[in-house]
């Protein structure tokens, strides 16, 4: 076989062998819950797609942590909880008065795996997020509160509009000890929040006075009716923290570590969604994610993490929370670096990775349809490497003249290696061919390949971006029909772009290997394993590489064929 079909083969069989390797382990399911059957209709628009698990005993009067080990209890008004509703132009959200919990959280712009009628929903059935605790010198600790509100829902819409909400916290005499202040814009998935400590300001303890808890991370939202995830979103699962000079990443095989002091954000993803809070004005002093193995039902979320303040000499403690689409240009717009936590693949890749994806928005401004976008950056992309594939083929041409006499040199000096290998460069020399000339094209497109792997596999753009046919998300493998049974590498799932992907490499080889016996086996076999390989990968990169082959098949139909190699007499 040539040199250029040997390469290709080494890499992709790297790949295959050591990509599982670069990939978190996968934790071991447990059964999902049940969805709660939907409401009736009829209900209002605020109202809609709100969590429907069995609510807690809101009766209840809640008194403050530390009866037992952290001294005097503090007693509150008793008060029945109650659900805050919150609607903007990008998302749906529900606050609990109890904790000031975010219990519900569902952005307008992406629709459910499960029911593409219903909105996705950020925050796992069930659980709860943004969690405060305020801690006392006197070893009291102010958690699970129900809070006094100053609104009941809030609805935004147009440009530039605000609310804000106000949560109290007041002791059973009705003296205010906190507020928790929330301010909601309607064109931003993120929201303003002070935690304001004055009344009990001189009563803080010194280190980690506020702690502020985001326990059950990020809903998984790739999981489908039956309960399996088709989007691989285990692997990205991951948390951060941010200080001036370093990015602490934390996977599923990290233990619980603790940072202090210096804390400038921390974030916890899912696959295509992440949430952050951000200090505002004052850094976090602190720092803790949640391990992923120590939660059996982490396999249906994103890992959590804990952040908090010291006492210092504000009373009020702001920071920025983003619970949200993982948007480049969002993330980019808010000058905290928050892009870090994308990944855009290894450091020799990112460049072509982002500007494949900057290449396929620029289209899209123009074409609404991202499967016409990614036709036409194949034709740009192998267009521009036009030039190297000819010269490829000349190469090809050149060395298939001179393989008569590189077989007489072998027999020659088959037991002196060193001359052998002088009589060939001599010969390379003389006829002017230079052995490395089919390489270039080969390695030119596998950056730019790679690339679109992780374009295609990780930006929020292609879920759910529809094409033509059942080709109705980009993101996702195409499936035409599931077979009774699953083969191994290939799957159940049975996708008819692949197959065209492989049918046109057939023919792609064919041309150019010609009727070569000693590449026949290669021509049958590249294409089947491509077909294999390719299976289970996002659409979008499928059609990228076919719209490629059907490319090159065109363009060697038009390249003049090299004549066949001519004997050599001895």
């Amino acid at each position: 076989m040539d040199k250029n079909t040997k390469i290709a083969f080494l890499l992709i069989a790297l790949i295959v062998i050591f990509y599982p390797y670069f990939m978190p382990k996968q934790q071991t399911p447990v059964s999902e819950e049940r969805t709660a059957p939907a409401k009736a209709v009829g209900e209002t628009l605020l109202r809609d797609n709100v969590s429907e698990e069995v609510a807690p005993d809101f009766n209840a009067p809640l008194t403050a942590a530390g009866q037992a080990d952290h001294g005097p209890a503090l007693a509150f008004v008793a008060q029945k909880a109650v659900d805050i509703k919150i609607e903007t132009d990008l998302f749906k959200a529900v606050i609990s008065t109890k904790n000031g919990a975010v219990r519900s959280w569902k952005t307008k712009n992406y629709k459910s795996r499960v029911d593409t009628t219903k909105l996705v929903e950020l925050v796992k059935q069930g659980t709860e997020n943004l969690l405060s605790e305020i801690h006392l010198s006197d070893s009291i600790e102010l958690k699970d509160i129900i809070y006094e509100t100053d609104k009941e829902d809030i609805l935004l819409s147009g440009a530039g509009e605000t609310a804000d909400l106000t949560l109290s916290c007041r002791d059973a005499e009705g003296n205010l000890l906190y507020t928790k202040k929330f301010r909601f814009y309607s064109d931003k998935y993120s929201f303003d929040l002070a935690i304001d400590t004055t009344p009990v300001f001189d009563r803080l303890r010194q280190e980690k006075a506020v702690v502020m808890k985001w326990p059950n991370g990020v809903n998984f939202t790739e999981v489908s009716d039956n309960g399996k995830n088709t989007n691989r979103e285990e692997y990205y699962r991951a948390t951060y923290a941010k200080t001036a000079d370093d990015l602490e990443e934390y996977d599923d095989n990290d233990d619980q570590e603790v940072l202090s002091n210096g804390i400038l954000w921390a974030a916890t993803r899912s696959k295509y969604f992440e949430v952050f809070m951000a200090a505002e004005g004052e850094n976090f002093s602190g720092f803790s994610n949640y391990p992923a193995h120590d939660k059996p039902e982490a396999h249906y979320t994103s890992m959590g993490f804990s952040v908090g303040f010291d006492k210092n000499t504000d009373p009020v403690k702001k920071m920025l929370v983003y619970f949200g689409p993982m948007d480049y240009e969002i993330f980019k717009s808010y000058g905290k670096q928050f892009d870090l936590t994308m990944n855009w693949g290894w450091d020799i890749v990112k460049p072509f990775s982002l500007a494949i994806y900057w290449t396929l928005k620029f289209l899209h401004n123009y074409i609404s349809n991202y499967g016409l976008v990614i036709i036409i950056l194949s034709l740009l992309v192998n267009t521009i490497v036009l030039p190297f594939t000819l010269k490829s083929y000349k190469s090809q041409a050149e060395m298939k003249k001179i393989q008569p006499e590189l077989k007489i040199i072998k027999e020659k000096y088959k037991t002196d290696m060193q001359k052998q290998q002088q009589a060939t460069m001599e010969l390379y020399k003389k006829h002017k061919v230079n052995p490395f000339g089919t390489c270039l094209p080969t390695l030119l497109p596998m950056p730019i390949l790679y690339g679109m792997f992780i374009v295609f596999g990780a930006t929020i753009e292609f879920r759910n971006a529809d094409f033509m046919l059942w080709i109705n998300d980009l993101s996702l493998p195409e499936i035409m029909f599931t077979l009774p049974f699953s083969v191994p590498l290939y799957g159940a799932n049975v996708g008819l772009l692949p197959i065209i992907m492989g049918a046109t490499m057939f023919f792609q080889m064919k041309d150019t290997m010609g009727a070569d016996p000693n590449q026949k086996m290669m021509m049958w076999f590249m294409p089947v394993f491509m077909v294999v390989l390719f299976n289970n990968l996002s659409s979008g990169l499928i059609l990228y590489y076919t719209v490629g082959n059907f490319y090159r098949i065109v363009q060697q139909k038009l390249t003049i064929k090299p004549e066949p190699a001519t004997a050599v007499k001895k």
